[in-house]
């Protein structure tokens, strides 16, 4: 869990960097929290899933965020009706980053 912990912290960081550099992003506003957007979650989520699960779980995409309760994003990864199988699912807590729950449907 630690490991876990201390990727995102590591990954919010590059994303933080990365951001500085363009001059069409926005201005981070930490209130918002540390995963402020779906687009952000979905970043997040897809470096986990392949890091856990390894490349081949990049067939799973597009990954979609929702947002739950005004405070958790579900990343869901999609599947074609009618095939076997399972999807990556990943939920972190839009104001700190931390990962609530990361399975993997069969």
């Amino acid at each position: 869990m630690k490991t876990i912990f201390l990727s995102i912290i590591s990954i919010t960081m590059l994303l933080l960097t990365s951001c500085q550099h363009s001059t069409e992003q926005k201005e981070w506003d930490v209130s918002q929290g540390y995963v402020p957007d779906s687009t952000t979650a979905v970043q997040i989520a897809q470096i986990l899933f392949v890091r856990v699960y390894g490349e081949k779980v990049l067939k799973k995409k597009p990954f979609v965020a929702t947002l739950k309760n005004g405070n958790i994003w579900v990343v869901e990864g999609s599947i074609d009706k009618g095939v076997d199988g399972g999807v990556p699912h990943l939920e972190i807590q839009k104001s700190d980053g931390k990962i609530v729950y990361l399975i993997h449907g069969k």
